[in-house]
Formats: C-alpha cells, sequence, structure tokens
C-alpha cells in the first residue's frame, strides 16, 4: 500500500484543514494510506507560539497580521530558512518513521524549506504542493522546486507561468472540497436564508453585520462564528437581552456546513477560499463581507470578476445588497454559477498522485 503524507496546520485558517481532508478522503479511496501532520509543533515552543497567535492576531491585532505578512512576502527565502531550520531534525524523524512515497504540502509556511530538506537529505521522494489561495497568492507557496503544484484557478496558472514556473508542474486542479457538498436546484424563493460564516476580522463590525442583515425583509440568518470564541459569547450575550432578532440561529465551530448550505440563498462571508469554493460548488451565490488583512486581499476577485457575487464590507450597506439580491440578482448570479462549473479539486489531485507514484 502506497502512503501519503499531507503537511497541513490545525489552528491557522480552516482552509488548511478541509483542503487536506478532501484530498485525503479521495486517496483513501483509492487504497492509500495517508498521514496529516501538523508541521508547526515541530518547531517547537516557536512553531506553537507561531499556530497559536493565528487566530488572536487576525481577530484582534490585524495590522500586526499584516506586518508579518508584509515580512514573509518581501523576504520568503529567509522566512524559508528559518522553517528549515527549525523543522529538519524533528521533520525527518517524522517521514523516517511513516516512509511515504509522496509528500504534499497544503500550507504555504511548508513548501521550499520541505522540497530542499529532501534534495539536501536525497530522500527521492517525490514532494507536490496544493495552493489555497484563489487570487495573487503570497510568495511562500511559490517553489519552482516542487515536482507538481496544483492551483485552484486559472488566473494563478498564468500568473506562475509568467514568473517562469514549469508548464509541465503547474496544473490546475480546482479547490478541494469535501465530498458532501452538493447543489441545490430549486430557483430563489421569496424569503431569503441567509448563510452568515464570521464576515469580518472585527468584532464590532461582525455585530453591525448581523444587527443590519437581521433587520432586511423577509430574511432568516445561521450566523457562524468559526474559532472565534469572543464573537460567539458577544452574539449571545446580545440575543440573550433581546437585541438580536429571533430570526437569528448563533453556531460556534460546525462540522455540518453542507446541511447549513443546502438550507440557504446566499453566503455572507469574509473572502475565505475554502468557504467560497464550497459555496459555488453548492450553486450558492456570495456577498464578500471582510477579509484578513495581507492574507485573503484579492480573493474577492475571483467572485465578482466570474459574476458570483458582490463584495460588502461596509454592514451599513448590507440592506441594501440583501434588496437588490432579493430584486433578481440572487438568481442570475446563481445561474452564472451554475453554467461555471466548479470543479473539485480533490478529485485532480488524487487522480495525478495516482498515476504518477
Amino acid at each position: 500500500m502506497k502512503k501519503v503524507l499531507i503537511l497541513t496546520s490545525v489552528k491557522t485558517g480552516f482552509g488548511h484543514r478541509a483542503s487536506a481532508n478532501a484530498i485525503e478522503k479521495k486517496l483513501k479511496d483509492r487504497g492509500y494510506e495517508t498521514r496529516q501532520l501538523d508541521v508547526f509543533p515541530l518547531m517547537g515552543k516557536m512553531g506553537m507560539l507561531m499556530e497559536n497567535s493565528y487566530i488572536p492576531l487576525t481577530t484582534k491585532a490585524p495590522h500586526i497580521y499584516f506586518l508579518c505578512q508584509r515580512i514573509s512576502e518581501y523576504f520568503p527565502l529567509f522566512i524559508h530558512a528559518q522553517m528549515y531550520f527549525r523543522i529538519r531534525k524533528n521533520l525527518l524523524r517524522e517521514i523516517e518513521t511513516f516512509r511515504p512515497d509522496l509528500i504534499l504540502s497544503v500550507h504555504c509556511m511548508f513548501t521550499r524549506a520541505i522540497s530542499y530538506l529532501i534534495r539536501k537529505e536525497k530522500l527521492g521522494i517525490p514532494f507536490y504542493i496544493g495552493v489555497v489561495d484563489l487570487m495573487y497568492p503570497p510568495k511562500v507557496w511559490e517553489d519552482k522546486e516542487a515536482d507538481a503544484t496544483f492551483v485552484p484557478t486559472d488566473e494563478i496558472y498564468e500568473d506562475y507561468l509568467k514568473k517562469g514556473f514549469s508548464k509541465d508542474r503547474v496544473m490546475v486542479s480546482g479547490f478541494p472540497i469535501r465530498d458532501d457538498i452538493i447543489a441545490r436546484d430549486e430557483p430563489v424563493r421569496d424569503h431569503m436564508h441567509l448563510l452568515m460564516i464570521n464576515p469580518s476580522t472585527d468584532l464590532k463590525k461582525n455585530i453591525r453585520f448581523v444587527l443590519k442583515a437581521s433587520k432586511a425583509e423577509n430574511v432568516s440568518i445561521d450566523f457562524v462564528c468559526g474559532l472565534d470564541e469572543r464573537l460567539y459569547e458577544a452574539l449571545k450575550q446580545l440575543q440573550e437581552k433581546g437585541k438580536i432578532k429571533d430570526n437569528v440561529r448563533i453556531h460556534n465551530f460546525v462540522s455540518n456546513v453542507n446541511e447549513l448550505l443546502y438550507e440557504s440563498d446566499v453566503v455572507l462571508a469574509k473572502a475565505g477560499p475554502n468557504i467560497i469554493t464550497e459555496a459555488l460548488y453548492s450553486a450558492t451565490p456570495i456577498v464578500i463581507t471582510g477579509h484578513i488583512k495581507g492574507q485573503e486581499n484579492y480573493n474577492y476577485r475571483y467572485v465578482t470578476e466570474h459574476g458570483f457575487g458582490v463584495k460588502c464590507e461596509n454592514p451599513d450597506r448590507i440592506r441594501k445588497v440583501l434588496k437588490n439580491l432579493a430584486d433578481g440578482d440572487l438568481e442570475k448570479y446563481r445561474q452564472i454559477i451554475i453554467a461555471h462549473k466548479i470543479k473539485n479539486g480533490a478529485d485532480f489531485i488524487a487522480a495525478y498522485i495516482d498515476t504518477h507514484i
């Protein structure tokens, strides 16, 4: 039985884990033995600090996170050198224990450092990268030495070719999507159900979004806070005080996004690639309501330039946007999404691996 080691992260956003889970499921269906490895703990205390600080920085100190991201953008080789020296010993031990036939990374921090380690130690293991950004991914993703790089969009593919990537090493796979996401083929209803998934990294803006949206005509809302415990507690308190209407259901982290998507007419979320592609795969239009500074700056363009939805990062404008959707825009976007036929990258990546190792 062939083995695939998937490098990911547990606490730096859900897109990495979701992508890894989707690919792992497809590989297991094909008879592979797989293992997901969170690489940050292999760096010791520094790695744990980096991983554990992701949510606090992006939600409470976005400007500090943006500064850190800018440093990695301007000095990617320095970042990868630091990663290599900090993970080398422990990652080698994990590789020797699992003895994979292939290593696949779905995290931008585990790219050049990994391919260099494989060459330096003469391991002879193929190394693949699955990019999980939709537009203009950070430079730390880029590794021309990787045996294969899977990108989710044509835009990234064209950009990588301009940067000198080999055509036979870069492929448009689509974004890996979980199997249980299905499209609802019903026409838009008079009553509009909204799925709001942590629309902003700013606590006050999130509260304003749900307060404003809940006052729109003929709407009901499922609001998912995800890993933001502070937001969940704040919203529950407001609902207990009667300040958030009864047409809003508040959730913490959920595992049934597939069911919530199937029940929803439109998704309102920040520009995370995972929720964007899951929404599109389910034929659900999107309103981009925010982004993580420095990380998701351009993902909204994948939605707006293809006609899959709109961008609205101002809570004071959300009721007008919802009215436009109800007046006809929603069905227009939905038909464009259906015609586009979003690909599931997990199928493509698993099939490619199956024919190349």
